[in-house]
């Protein structure tokens, strides 16, 4: 019988009058604080999860490309292969080495 005046005391609301749950206001404030605060922080660490997992998925990839970029780059700035593009353009290599100018000054 006792269980039934509680369960009519929640539903109908006047529990809320009551001194001891005054007094206990805080304290259940402060555990739905921390609840919300949990829901929240799990919520984060599924984003953050989910997050490593796409970027681990899409690493491989990336290291791929990554080094089919730097062999094209290192390809292209070998000394015989600029001058192949060069030479397309109208701009050859020359095969006399250069001479060295000494200007004597004089005061």
């Amino acid at each position: 019988m006792a269980d039934k005046f509680k369960i009519r005391h929640i539903l109908d609301g006047s529990i809320i009058t009551q001194d001891k749950f005054l007094q206990h206001l805080p304290y259940i404030i402060f555990l739905a604080c921390l609840s919300i605060l949990l829901i929240a922080n799990n919520y984060a660490t599924v984003r953050i999860a989910r997050e490593a997992n796409r970027i681990s998925r899409e690493l491989p990839e990336l290291r791929t490309e990554h080094l089919a970029t730097l062999s094209e780059y290192l390809r292209k700035k070998q000394q015989s292969e600029i001058a192949r593009r060069l030479e397309d353009v109208g701009i050859r290599e020359s095969v006399v080495p250069p001479k060295r100018i000494i200007i004597n000054r004089r005061r």
